[in-house]
């Protein structure tokens, strides 16, 4: 076997997931919830409601025009050359950096509730040409990417309350074939992960949408034939999701996310073999059908479903439905509050765990709330990016709100049983998850997701060493926090692929002696 193969089938075969758990700290919470995840609404007024409806998102968007982007890493200038990859991409650009931009989407959607913008309402006529099946899924034929497809047991209907996912084709080391893409959606749902990485429209609708909201992406492709009464069952994400539809048509129901379970992930129910019944979700909160140019906004934890028995009506329900689900990863590389905290508890030695949080919806869910780095950062982050070396009002509001929910959370520890750490230990953690955890993964993934070529050994080797990249900064993240348990766990996991990488090497020169 080459080790170009070999390489194949690490990449392909690996599960990047964050190995801190966002259930054992909490964070600031920088909004109130008007639509709470326990299921709860609050009342109000018709007036109210029209001022965080999808259309004055619109008009935010409409009215947010030709906006810097929110990291250094891509600038300005770069934007020129990411636009050569994508049809109409500064089109999506200016409605990426608009969504981004709008009060009305941060304030009342961010984290509380899903943002439904159909096409029509918005002229989103570039979205269909982002990614379909023909010309580019089909670029897969004699390539070596690969993808997933749902388990025989949801497809034959033994089981349908999990998520189960096998391979595409059974051998990851031979080129892929449209045959075997044509063979996996005869039956259900397929899926890619990492998709930027692979197709080029895909690692600059990446690009730009980290560009416009200045966090780490990651987008992937899900594909349905029409008629399915089930494309995933209910499920959880520990990624805020932005959906595109750009072929055929796709159900989707949305809802709150039940009370917290001991033990279980919230951001990752519905998979692993946990089970997340219609009957503990109750009724939607949203339940709508995607066609191509709608746009919908999920946020992390919030569960979902998805099929593609739709109404022949729609003028696409005969067609196969594509969809992208581009997630922005604030709790998959620890760039939340809570793993703020985590850091500086643990770098100081000091105790990090509440372990009656989860009897605490509100506490639970506030624990979620992402760094306010980005689109989320203000024009205190707009000054930072101009000068990272001299605006400190940035590193010190974030201080401040750190240290005034860490009294909120256990108002009996801090400053009577024990003294909060110092400014110092807050300031140092702070500059470490901007200046480098933040600056690390967003280089790794700028290199990912350019000069992609899906029939190129080199591009499948770039997205192998870029997913390396990201795992090397969780393993330094655990380093810098003195936490021997997360440097461990990604310096352990890369030493298993590098010596399985070695084995085979050696296998594959013993047999060609």
């Amino acid at each position: 076997m080459m080790m170009f193969q070999t390489v194949v089938i690490l990449f392909f075969t690996s599960i990047f997931l964050p190995l801190i758990s966002s259930r054992s700290s909490c964070a600031f919470p920088s909004r109130r919830c008007l639509l709470t995840r326990g299921g709860s609404t609050t009342t109000t007024s018709k007036a109210s409601e029209e001022d965080f409806s999808p259309q004055r998102v619109l008009r935010d968007i409409d009215e947010n025009k030709n906006l810097r982007p929110l990291t250094n890493i891509i600038t300005s200038s770069k934007l020129d050359e990411i636009y050569q990859d994508l049809p109409r991409g500064e089109d999506a650009y200016q409605f990426l950096r608009g969504l981004a931009s709008s009060a009305t989407f941060i304030q009342h959607y961010w984290h509380q509730r899903p943002l439904l913008l159909k096409q029509e309402a918005g002229h989103r006529d570039w979205i269909p040409g982002i990614f379909q099946l023909d010309p580019h899924l089909k670029l897969i034929d004699d390539s070596y990417i690969t993808g997933y497809k749902t388990d025989e047991i949801l497809r034959n209907g033994t089981k349908t309350d999990t998520w189960q996912f096998i391979p595409l084709k059974t051998e990851p080391s031979r080129p892929t074939k449209w045959k075997d893409v044509e063979e996996a959606l005869q039956g259900g749902t397929i899926y890619f992960n990492t998709a930027g990485s692979l197709w080029p429209t895909l690692g600059a609708l990446c690009r730009l949408t980290t560009a416009a909201f200045g966090f780490p992406t990651n987008v992937n492709v899900y594909v349905t034939p029409p008629g399915k009464t089930l494309s995933v069952p209910p499920h959880t994400d520990r990624q805020d999701v932005f959906c595109f539809q750009t072929q055929g048509v796709k159900r989707w129901k949305v809802y709150n996310p039940p009370p917290p379970k001991r033990g279980i992930d919230p951001l990752n129910r519905g998979k692993a073999g946990d089970v997340l019944s219609l009957e503990e979700l109750g009724d939607p909160v949203l339940d709508i059908i995607l066609e191509p140019g709608d746009i919908m906004y999920v946020p992390t934890g919030f569960p979902h479903t998805t099929d593609t028995a739709c109404p022949s009506s729609s003028s696409h329900a005969s067609d196969t439905s594509v969809h992208l689900t581009m997630g922005l990863d604030t709790h998959v590389w620890g760039l939340t509050l809570a793993h703020l905290r985590w850091s500086i508890l643990q770098k100081g030695g000091k105790g990090f765990h509440m372990p009656k949080i989860h009897d605490d919806q509100e506490r639970f869910w506030k624990s979620m709330e992402s760094l306010p780095i980005g689109f989320l950062g203000g024009e205190k982050w707009i000054y930072y990016l101009q000068d990272p070396t001299t605006s400190s009002s940035f590193r010190e509001e974030l201080m401040v709100q750190l240290k005034d929910l860490m009294i909120v959370l256990e108002p009996d520890r801090w400053n009577k049983e024990e003294d909060m750490p110092s400014d110092e230990e807050f300031q140092e953690a702070i500059d470490y998850m901007i200046s480098q955890h933040l600056e690390t993964l967003l280089l790794a993934q700028e290199t990912m997701f350019q000069n992609i070529q899906p029939k190129e050994d080199e591009t499948l080797i770039k997205a192998f060493q870029g997913s390396k990249a990201q795992e090397k900064a969780m393993e330094e993240f655990g380093k810098f926090s003195n936490s021997e348990a997360l440097r461990n766990a990604f310096a352990q996991r890369r030493k298993h692929q590098e010596e399985r990488l070695r084995s085979i090497s050696t296998s594959d020169n013993d047999s060609n002696k």
